[in-house]
């Protein structure tokens, strides 16, 4: 082993003890000191049903311009799921949420697996996404894309999932090409007292667990542990995708003084995902490959601080430092990943019309991978850097009715040196009640490190009927989207809200390969793909009663591409619907009663010839009383079982279809 990886295993040793021992320390150390007499937390956020639709339309969003601002005041395409929405919808995971969203693709390809983008390109590692929990971003250098088998957290500490869909580049940097989500959970002293969620059905089980407390009135935490095991999905020749994990973790929330606040959270994680892979034998040709079942384990952490500071002429900062941990281990991929991220940001006014924000951010990552038959990485242990900055302006020309916002990102990274995404956006509101925007953007996706320096072997499959090797490539360029955006907003009744984006994107650069040699069959990865994208996305909202509401949505995108006839040709296009939509139906009845429906219609997808599908959920709730919450559940109840998404190429794993489930779940608190 080199210096640098003893050296850097010391350190992360150190850094996992402490994380660890942070956890164990609050735990001891504030079990006992919850003040007596606090409002426990007892889910308490409105019913959505009970909310006017101009509340709903003035929820406070952050991740458009990194300040709060009314969700119908951002000049961008912003969907918000709020934590009624997750409650009253019946999910059990994050990804299930994001069926809701206009414009985003999810698809469940086994119980451990899902593929979800935003505006095309789907597929289980989508790398035109930037995907971040409370200001931590969780897309990862290796696959490019995000492990959504290891993104989880109690789902009744979640405040709101706020989803920008469109290039998020010149704030939130490389990769944030298609769009953003950020999930952001609840302070501190919002989740007081005790609570304690279960779930039980035929497909899972859930154990969510939190404990908040207080010393003083300036000083809140909150500890947390969630354990799930998830049954096999169905597949014609018996499935293997079983999967378990466990996590715990902590929270706190510090006001030292009346400017200041200081959050500090910590996790740790650890589980396993069933599944069924074909993987090489030997990296030569002719090539051997097996197929067997195998327990894909995952671990990791993180440890994130933030300080935000106000000053009294109303400007403001913020200063975040995190470190994440992520450890994988299955017979394709054996890797650790070290992450170390320093984000500075400032806000203040500047003449009287004008509020400038400007930031700074720097990111180590290091790898250590163990090279298999399949995956040679090369070096196998690498660290790298991407340093940033950003400038926004936003210009107010008209008080309350016309305001302009330009700004970029400058970036460097190892991979392709110096980048820029610069962004103008437009927000015009005649009335209160009306709101048009538009966007012209560009941003960038960076390469990975397998798209660098590897060699990948591939096994026969659907689109290459014989074994494949595909090189990476050092010379890989960074993919390039100028994309332009036009939205409007009415929230003219008192009863009908309604949202409206189109889109047109042009793509350079994308991702594909070309044939070197065919024997033995050998491609390289290169940039000789051309995108181009239009679409189309709609949310509303109709209140038809005080106590019944629908809320709407539906994407429409077409997708063409330009290049040689190759696998990446065949595929890029293809992974995504051309329609989709999504309604939900939530009633509020006497007696505390709750009858929600959610109907889901998903187009066919080509790749490889994956039929429409067409899905209801159901749930029916009762809450007796403030601090208790029982509901039973009912998913994908038109069909036994459907497929969603197409096998993944690199790491080709067993498809599995969705099944029927039904749950029944209880949440208390005190």
């Amino acid at each position: 082993m080199t210096h640098h990886s003893k050296t850097r295993h010391s350190l992360l040793s150190i850094c996992e003890r402490s994380v660890r021992l942070g956890i164990i320390g609050l735990f001891f150390c504030f079990m006992g000191g919850t003040a007596a007499g606090e409002s426990p937390d007892v889910v308490s956020n409105k019913d959505l049903t009970q909310l006017s639709l101009e509340e709903l339309m003035s929820v406070e969003v952050t991740s458009v311009s990194k300040k709060k601002q009314k969700l119908s005041e951002s000049a961008a395409a912003i969907f918000v799921i709020t934590q009624e929405d997750i409650r009253r919808s019946g999910v059990t995971s994050i990804p299930e949420a994001l069926r809701m969203v206009p414009g985003i693709q999810v698809a469940r390809g086994s119980k451990n697996q899902w593929n979800i983008s935003a505006r095309g390109f789907n597929e289980r590692f989508t790398n035109k996404l930037l995907v971040l929990i409370d200001g931590r971003t969780v897309y990862n250098p290796l696959f490019a894309g995000v492990t959504w088998e290891t993104q989880d957290t109690i789902l009744e500490d979640i405040e709101r999932i706020e989803v920008i869909r469109g290039p998020g580049g010149a704030l939130w940097g490389v990769n944030a090409v298609n769009g953003v989500i950020n999930i952001i959970t609840k302070q501190a002293q919002d989740t007081q007292g005790f609570l304690v969620s279960g779930v039980g059905g035929n497909e899972e089980g859930i154990v969510s667990m939190r404990q908040g407390g207080s010393h003083g009135s300036d000083f809140h935490y909150r500890l947390f542990t969630k354990y799930f095991n998830r049954d096999t999905s169905f597949n014609a020749m018996g499935a293997h995708d079983d999967s378990h994990m466990f996590r715990s973790g902590f929270r706190t929330d510090w006001d030292p003084a009346a400017k200041d606040h200081v959050m500090v959270q910590g996790e740790w994680y650890s589980g396993d995902g069933g599944q069924q892979s074909t993987v090489a034998t030997t990296p030569t040709f002719p090539f051997g490959f097996t197929t067997g079942n195998e327990d894909l384990e995952m671990s990791g952490g993180h440890f994130l601080t933030r300080w935000e500071h106000t000053w009294n002429s109303g400007s403001d900062m913020a200063l975040q430092f995190f470190y994440d941990r992520y450890e994988r281990d299955e017979n394709t991929v054996k890797a650790t990943i070290d992450t170390f991220d320093v984000d500075f940001q400032h806000r203040f006014g500047f003449f009287s019309n004008q509020e400038l924000l400007w930031g700074l951010e720097y990111r180590y990552w290091m790898d250590d991978l163990q090279n298999t038959p399949g995956t040679t990485v090369f070096p196998d242990s690498r660290s790298f850097n991407v340093v940033s900055g950003f400038l926004q302006d936003e210009i107010t020309l008209v008080p309350d009715a016309f305001t302009v916002t330009i700004g970029t990102k400058l970036s460097h990274n190892d991979f392709t040196g110096f980048e820029y995404q610069p962004s103008g956006r437009f927000l015009w509101k005649p009335t209160d009640e009306h709101s048009l925007w538009g966007a012209v953007s560009r941003a960038v996706r960076v390469p990975s490190r397998l798209e660098d320096n590897s060699l990948l072997t591939f096994p026969a499959n659907a689109t290459t009927p014989f074994p494949t090797v595909i090189r990476g490539n050092q010379e890989f360029k960074t993919e390039e989207l100028l994309a332009f955006e036009v939205g409007y907003r009415l929230n003219t009744f008192e009863r009908l809200t309604f949202d409206i984006t189109g889109f047109y994107n042009q793509y350079e650069n994308v991702r594909g390969t070309r044939v070197i040699s065919l024997a033995p069959p050998t491609g390289t990865l290169e940039n000789n793909l051309e995108v181009n994208t239009i679409g189309m996305e709609l949310a509303s909202d109709v209140q038809v009663f005080d106590w019944w509401l629908i809320r709407g949505a539906y994407t429409y995108i077409n997708m063409t591409v330009e290049g040689p006839i190759n696998t990446a040709l065949n595929t890029t296009s293809r992974g995504s619907p051309h329609h989709q939509g999504s309604l939900r139906s939530l009633l509020s009845l006497p007696y505390k009663i709750e009858f929600d429906s959610w109907l889901r219609i998903s187009d066919n997808i080509p790749a490889p010839n994956i039929a429409g599908y067409i899905e209801l959920d159901l749930r029916l709730g009762w809450k007796p009383w403030p601090n208790l919450d029982l509901s039973l559940v009912g998913q994908n109840l038109l069909d036994n079982h459907h497929t969603e998404a197409a096998p993944s190429l690199f790491l080709a794993t067993q498809p599995t279809e969705v099944q029927r489930s039904v749950y029944g779940k209880l949440t208390w608190s005190y």
